[in-house]
């Protein structure tokens, strides 16, 4: 019985993060590389210009779906409470606001495609179409 759960323990541990998250960003902002660190800053709403002077429009799926949870902790190696408590402090504080919040990555992609500048992510699974660049990390 103790080899089982040791067995069950390890299989959840290897595939509960299966659902991996890429960042994807509209044509117009592909020309600036996207380390870590420079996509923790804008998706915590702390860098909101390009380099080129564009504004970011930065676009997440609703902070309690798994995807956000992975890309989090994949993309951005923080804790999803982490990124919300940031916004939370621009929010209240007047000095910014948060990321529009989407229903699916559907829109998201939708939206990213015609928003100039704009950057979210979706699943690994998830094909990519024109007009849109997806950085990898």
């Amino acid at each position: 019985m103790r080899l089982l759960a040791t067995w069950m323990l390890l299989f959840y541990l290897f595939c509960a993060h299966s659902i991996a998250a890429q960042v994807i960003v509209n044509d117009s902002a592909v020309d600036f590389p996207l380390p870590a660190k420079e996509l923790r800053l804008i998706f915590s709403m702390q860098k909101t210009y390009w380099p080129d002077g564009n504004k970011i429009h930065v676009f997440i799926l609703h902070p309690s779906s798994e995807l956000h949870k992975e890309f989090c902790f994949q993309q951005l190696d923080m804790m999803p409470y982490m990124l919300q408590r940031r916004w939370d402090r621009l929010v209240f504080s007047g000095t910014g606001e948060r990321p529009q919040i989407l229903r699916s990555e559907a829109e998201m992609k939708q939206l990213i495609l015609q928003t100039p500048g704009a950057i979210g992510y979706i699943s690994n699974t998830a094909s990519v179409t024109g007009g849109l660049y997806v950085y990898t990390r």
